[in-house]
C-alpha cells in the first residue's frame, strides 16, 4: 500500500509555548509514520538492519500553515516514490479534524550499506514491487541550502545518550533542536518557523561537541536564518538548515 495514514491526538509532551506543537514534534511525527509505513511493508529500519542496510534521510522541506495544539485530533498521511533506483522521495501531510491542511513536507531518503557506509541502490534492499508500479509521483524539487557568509550567533552542544537512535547515531530530529536553539531570544520567543529546510551531510555520535552557527539573512517581509552545524571533533559540517519565521 503506497498511501498510509494515522490519526492521533497531540500529546502534552509534544507541545510548547501556547500549547502549540514544537517544530521538532513535526519532524518526529514524520519519522514515526515513515517507520510504521515501512514496517507494514517489512522494510523498516529494524528489518533492513538484519540484512546490513539502514534508511537515512538526507533532506527535508517543511511548510507549516498552522501549528496543531494540545489534544487536537490530527491525521498524518504519507506516501513514497522511488527515484531511478537511487533514492526515495516521501511526502507527508498533517490535517485537522475538518481535513484542513496544517503541515506539508517533502523529504528524500537513501539506503546505506552499513558495512561500506555508502549509499546502495534501492533494489539491493527493497522488494521489486516497491520500486515499480507506484502512483502518487513526487517531484524532486527540494532546493539546496547556501553556505553561511557571516556568523551572527553560535552555540556549542554536546550530544547526550538521550539524543541517540537505535543505531547509536544522533537522531535526525535533534539537529533541528540545536539549530533553532541558536536563534536570538527576541525571535524565538515571539516567532515560530513557517518553513524549515534541512540538508543532512554528516553524522554525530555520543559525546561529540557540535557547533551551531546562524546567519540572519533577511528581516522584511519575512525573518529568515541560515544555519550550519559542525562537529568540533571532526571539523566537518553535518547539517545545514534554512528557516523562515512568522510572529505568533
Amino acid at each position: 500500500m503506497n498511501l498510509y495514514e494515522e490519526r492521533i491526538r497531540v500529546r502534552y509532551a509534544e507541545t510548547g509555548v501556547k500549547g502549540m506543537i514544537k517544530p521538532v514534534s513535526a519532524v518526529n511525527y514524520f519519522q514515526d509514520i515513515m517507520t510504521h509505513h515501512c514496517a507494514q511493508m517489512k522494510v523498516s529500519s529494524y528489518d533492513l538492519l538484519e540484512i546490513g542496510f539502514a534508511w537515512v534521510v538526507i533532506k527535508y522541506h517543511i511548510n507549516i500553515i498552522r501549528y496543531p495544539k494540545w489534544d487536537d485530533l490530527i491525521t498524518i498521511r504519507t506516501w513514497r516514490y522511488p527515484f531511478k533506483n537511487l533514492y526515495e522521495l516521501r511526502q507527508f501531510e498533517i490535517y485537522d479534524e475538518n481535513e484542513s491542511l496544517l503541515i506539508s513536507a517533502k523529504s528524500c531518503w537513501i539506503v546505506i550499506n552499513l558495512k561500506s557506509k555508502r549509499p546502495a541502490r534501492l533494489s539491493k534492499s527493497l522488494p521489486e514491487n516497491m520500486i515499480s508500479g507506484l502512483q502518487h509521483p513526487i517531484t524532486d524539487d527540494i532546493n539546496s541550502i547556501p553556505e553561511l557568509n557571516t556568523i551572527d550567533s553560535e552555540r556549542i552542544f554536546t550530544t547526550r545518550m538521550h539524543d541517540l537512535d537505535f543505531n547509536t547515531h544522533v537522531n535526525n530530529s535533534v539537529y533541528t533542536i540545536w539549530a533553532l536553539e541558536t536563534v536570538p531570544e527576541d525571535i524565538i520567543t515571539q516567532y515560530r518557523p513557517e518553513e524549515i529546510s534541512i540538508q543532512y551531510t554528516g553524522e554525530s555520535l555520543y559525546g561529540d561537541r557540535i557547533k551551531s552557527e546562524i546567519q540572519h539573512v533577511k528581516t522584511n517581509p519575512r525573518t529568515e536564518f541560515l544555519h550550519k552545524l559542525t562537529s568540533e571533533n571532526t571539523k566537518k559540517e553535518i547539517t545545514r538548515l534554512k528557516t523562515v519565521w512568522k510572529r505568533f
